[in-house]
């Protein structure tokens, strides 16, 4: 289990990996923390959503793939951090610990 909490893997996750899907993300994050379930993708989702409205994240490309999202028609994201994300990480002592 990583030695920090969710949204900071999230951001960490994101730098190591210059740009991804929200439902890689969720997938990388519950694997790493043994969680699963429609809960904690929820809750990883939310929090990409959150990390995006703070400015941390910038969406770089949108797609609906029912495969992806269990036969439903969602809206899934393609996330990078930006540069402020990286400077907030750098703030919170989360940067060095991504490399």
């Amino acid at each position: 289990m990583p030695d920090v909490h969710l949204k900071g893997y999230i951001l960490q996750l994101i730098a190591r990996n210059e740009q991804m899907w929200d439902y890689d993300i969720a997938a990388e994050a519950m694997r790493a923390y043994g969680l699963g379930g429609d809960y904690w993708f929820g809750t990883v989702r939310l929090t990409l959503t959150d990390l995006f409205s703070g400015g941390l994240l910038d969406e770089i490309e949108t797609d609906v793939d029912p495969e992806k999202t269990g036969g439903q028609p969602k809206l899934l994201f393609k996330f990078a951090l930006n540069d402020f994300g990286r400077e907030r990480m750098a703030q919170a002592g989360l940067l060095e610990a991504s490399r």
